[in-house]
């Protein structure tokens, strides 16, 4: 048995911690790491299987329909802490979380806890001094109504108030996207808006949305789950279940009101795509006081054939398919980083309700940087979240391997892109760090995991923010496996 994609790989918490020294200087970095899943590992290698619902794992065609149909009335996810196979994004836990975990597993007090979340309701906590992994919460701990089985990896997250802000999928007839509002401080949570499925919407796989000061965007791009969502129980992964891709279908932009009680307040659409990973929003002013434009900026991907190059067999470079998968659909397939414009979503100025209208308007695309030029696994300076930047920093794929081959800062007023590359070398995404009293926006340095694929080792690379050249290194001693998000974190 073995794993089929890249999203499906067996879950392990890097840590990197940096020592300052004197004169601003690092001067010692201690690695550790933890696999979290060594439970299911064991149960791969006695039984031969994944079971349960993955990202894409390719199952057994052989597979009986009795076994299908057993696998649709099990549990959605594992729940237990050393099988649970989720590692895509970190962040601090909420105080509903925290409680549901002590209560279940009774091993959280006193201890520094961090938490990590995927594509789906469940979130994974664990021990930020050991990483060992500590309880499986869903998000109906944190609300009742949050039921559904897929959510946001990547919550929206404001870094003043400290709220985050995600939604909540449920399947059926009828299915429903439930945007809320989670306070860290408080542990208060709100459900801001519901939108359920009609003839051009319907429920989808949605990697990451925007926030800007007054509103949470949703867009809700051309992923469809077929049949309703019910595709995934028989299919047993996300990939399979996802419709093929419509062209002529529309991206369907939601804006929700993140303060107060006015729900949804305008719609907008676009022409077709796909995103993981959306970069920053902010608002500008509009044609009166009383409206504001939405500035929502992304990675943007014109179909879906990235979510199938990400089979490890496509991405191992003596497979004998790579060559031909990238010739079948590398050449049909565009990646840019792209700008929208929500124009007039009526602003909420002290008044009991705003004048919403019932139309959907156009979203309008204002910028857009097309590949080699841009990347995907986008960071900005985290102090520029919620207005206007410049900066983007991502790892590139420009060909040059199988698999990742550079990261780039990309320019958006100039729509440049410096790159730090080596050959043979597999950068991971790049994590910026501002320095303490930076004037300008690229002032600080870029860290990132890099692979040496000529030792078979990695090593900790930080370079210079403004002029993307080597700072220095860290070598591990090791090989770190390639994963997708990490966060900065001072203490």
């Amino acid at each position: 048995m073995a794993c089929s994609h890249w999203f499906d790989g067996f879950s392990t918490v890097h840590n990197f911690e940096l020592v300052p020294g004197s004169g601003g200087q690092c001067s010692e970095i201690w690695y550790s790491s933890y696999c979290q899943v060594d439970h299911l590992i064991e149960q791969a290698r006695r039984t031969g299987r994944l079971e349960g619902i993955t990202f894409g794992q390719k199952r057994d065609p052989c597979d009986t329909l009795y076994h299908k149909v057993k696998s649709v009335f099990a549990p959605y996810a594992a729940t237990t802490p050393r099988t649970a196979n989720i590692g895509v994004v970190i962040r601090d836990p909420m105080p509903g979380e925290l409680k549901h975990t002590q209560d279940t597993y009774g091993n959280v007090a006193g201890r520094r806890i961090r938490s990590v979340t995927t594509d789906t309701c469940n979130t994974k906590h664990f021990d930020a001094d050991t990483l060992e992994p500590l309880g499986v919460t869903r998000q109906e701990h944190l609300h009742p109504s949050l039921t559904g089985p897929v959510s946001a990896a990547h919550a929206a997250h404001d870094p003043v108030t400290g709220e985050i802000f995600n939604y909540n999928l449920s399947f059926g007839p009828t299915q429903t996207y439930k945007v809320f509002r989670a306070c860290q401080k408080s542990g208060k949570v709100d459900i801001l808006a519901k939108y359920s499925s009609g003839r051009d919407v319907h429920g989808a796989y949605i990697h990451s949305l925007l926030l800007t000061e007054h509103f949470v965007v949703l867009c809700i791009w051309p992923a469809f789950f077929a049949g309703t969502g019910l595709s995934i129980l028989w299919q047993r992964n996300l990939l399979e279940a996802i419709a093929p891709f419509d062209l002529k279908a529309k991206a369907t932009w939601l804006v929700v009101d993140r303060h107060g009680k006015q729900g949804l307040v305008k719609q907008f659409k676009s022409p077709a795509f796909f995103c993981f990973h959306t970069v920053n929003a902010w608002e500008e002013q509009g044609h009166n006081d009383s409206t504001v434009d939405i500035i929502c900026e992304l990675v943007e991907f014109n179909n879906l054939n990235i979510l199938h190059r990400f089979y490890y067999e496509n991405l191992v470079s003596d497979e004998r398919n790579v060559k031909d998968f990238d010739r079948t659909h590398g050449k049909n397939t565009t990646l840019g980083l792209a700008r929208y414009k929500l124009a007039d979503v009526p602003l909420n100025n002290g008044h009991s309700k705003v004048k919403k209208s019932s139309r959907t308007s156009p979203a309008e695309r204002i910028l857009y940087i097309p590949a080699p030029a841009a990347g995907d696994l986008p960071r900005i300076n985290p102090r520029y979240a919620l207005r206007p930047h410049r900066y983007v920093w991502s790892v590139l794929d420009r060909g040059k391997s199988s698999f990742l081959d550079g990261l780039g800062k990309t320019d958006t007023e100039t729509q440049t892109c410096l790159v730090w590359e080596y050959p043979r070398h597999t950068p991971g995404e790049p994590i910026f760090v501002p320095a303490p009293d930076a004037q300008q926006e690229d002032e600080g340095v870029v860290l990132s995991v890099v692979l040496d694929g000529d030792t078979g080792m990695s090593y900790l690379l930080c370079l210079d923010a403004r002029t993307m050249e080597e700072v220095g290194r860290a070598d591990v001693g090791a090989a770190v496996g390639l994963g997708f998000h990490g966060v900065h974190v001072s203490v």
